[in-house]
């Protein structure tokens, strides 16, 4: 059963255990998806910074730099 959860600009689907995060991206709001851990889709519901966090995780392999983000 595939489940859908909504957050601010993002959402993350659940289907059969695997995670996905997708947003809309690029100049004609074209959705991405990507495979996340089960850990970083509750992070990402938590708050709209958490979110933030995962997403730009998951685009570039890093966290962000906690001095970046105040």
């Amino acid at each position: 059963m595939k489940k859908t959860y909504q957050g601010n600009g993002f959402a993350i689907i659940e289907k059969e255990a695997q995670y996905q995060i997708t947003w809309p991206q690029g100049p004609y709001d074209k959705p991405v998806f990507y495979s996340i851990s089960k850990e970083n889709a509750n992070k990402a519901l938590e708050s709209p910074q958490d979110a933030y966090e995962v997403m730009i995780y998951v685009e570039t392999g890093q966290w962000p730099n906690k001095d970046e983000l105040t």
